[in-house]
């Protein structure tokens, strides 16, 4: 098939992080074709308010140069930030630099945002077609509601401006929204709930709905081999502080209290003083105090956040991968490895631990503390080891995404969508 010139946007990118900016445009190149993804000097949160203290030590500053560079395959374009108000940055010159690269297909990772207006312009005069993400859940949705918001300003304040101001934010967002989707070819939600919240409140239209997961590199997450196991986890684990025979549960990820690793502190500690030969080790980062919470627990160990590609060695020397609240990549990046899984029964994505794992109830660290114990069977945990990391591999890896969305540009093109 012919090459395809691509372009992937996304507001922010980070090259030490494993997002779907990062390893969609690595898949599609490895499939042949010329990607070049187009970004601002923005960090991945780069606008949180504990950046210096959570992310700079392993991100850098949180706003970097601009420039060009090659990375996995692809071309990274960093062009210089334009921030506004409520965090979602604009990237100068995105429009000019669309007609100097002249790409075929725009793939975007956001539905509503300036970055992706902009592209659905660019798409409208040009013979380009666009393709829309959303990888909001509703485990973290916030819908805002104007109404609500202008009653309340009724009473308290009666400051008709302000109303009639929202109303008319609500009704350019919408007519954005609009143009954005009527320019779209297909919106890929990451999930069920991800999805209903594109069609209710970002608008898209059921029939450019194509429900597709983020996805996994296979090629960094698999199950541990016998020479791994055999001469490298004791001593991984010796350094660390890790007692070999000790069953050894990881989180990975932010340490606030949305994702709520502190539910799993909690239970370690618990197991801990039933006498449990159970620890558990996260890995990334907080503020000061929710880090010192987790730390103070008996058999938690706190560890910097780790390079994507060095991340698969700390699943490797696990034996559980827990995630207390929400979804994260983390969790299919884990299963890949082979580890069974323990999420929250709060969370939608349910098909993740079907075979492989359990869901706890929501913020109970006894509950979730019993599970853990359920897993202390190694027969158990290797029968969910192989139902899981052949789940990952068959349905979850970014080549097979890769592969899908390539036959969907291809068709685009062919105004067969």
């Amino acid at each position: 098939m012919k090459k395809l010139k691509i372009v992937v946007i996304s507001d922010w990118f980070s090259e030490k992080m494993g997002y779907a900016e990062n390893f969609l445009p690595k898949a599609l190149a490895q499939l042949g074709h010329d990607v070049h993804v187009i970004t601002s000097t923005a960090q991945v949160y780069y606008s949180s308010a504990d950046y210096n203290k959570t992310y700079k030590p392993f991100l850098g500053n949180n706003i970097v140069n601009d420039g060009i560079s090659k990375v996995d395959g692809y071309v990274l374009h960093r062009l210089k930030l334009i921030p506004n108000s409520v965090g979602m940055p604009g990237i100068r010159g995105l429009d000019d630099y669309l007609v100097k690269i002249k790409p075929q297909i725009i793939q975007t990772l956001a539905i509503n945002s300036v970055t992706t207006k902009i592209a659905a312009k660019y798409c409208q005069k040009n013979n380009c077609k666009l393709f829309t993400e959303c990888h909001i859940h509703a485990s973290v949705f916030k819908k805002k509601n104007f109404f609500k918001k202008g009653l309340s300003k009724i009473i308290t304040k009666c400051n008709i401006f302000n109303i009639v101001l929202d109303f008319l934010k609500f009704r350019l967002n919408r007519r954005q929204l609009n143009f954005i989707n009527s320019l779209t070819e297909i919106c890929y939600p990451i999930a069920r709930d991800v999805a209903k919240i594109a069609i209710n409140n970002f608008y898209v239209p059921e029939n450019k709905i194509k429900i597709q997961s983020l996805g996994v590199d296979t090629q960094l997450f698999y199950p541990a081999n016998d020479f791994f196991i055999n001469n490298k986890k004791s001593i991984i684990r010796k350094e660390l502080g890790i007692n070999d025979d000790s069953l050894l549960c990881i989180y990975t990820g932010r340490f606030t209290r949305d994702k709520n690793p502190q539910c799993l502190a909690k239970a370690i500690n618990y197991l801990q003083n039933q006498k449990e030969d159970i620890q558990a080790i996260f890995i990334g980062r907080g503020d000061e105090r929710e880090t010192e919470e987790i730390s103070s627990m008996k058999g938690c160990l706190v560890h910097d956040f780790v390079q994507a590609e060095e991340l698969n060695k700390f699943y490797w020397i696990s034996d559980i991968g827990i995630w207390p609240s929400q979804e994260s990549t983390s969790q299919l990046d884990a299963a890949a490895c082979g580890l069974p899984i323990i999420l929250s029964d709060s969370i939608e994505v349910v098909e993740r631990v079907s075979g492989n794992g359990f869901l706890y109830k929501n913020n109970n660290e006894i509950d979730l503390a019993e599970k853990i114990k359920i897993l202390k069977d190694p027969v158990l945990r290797s029968k969910m080891s192989k139902i899981g990391s052949e789940k990952i591999k068959n349905n979850y890896s970014w080549t097979s995404i890769a592969t899908e969305r390539e036959k969907d540009y291809y068709k685009s093109l062919e105004n067969k969508i």
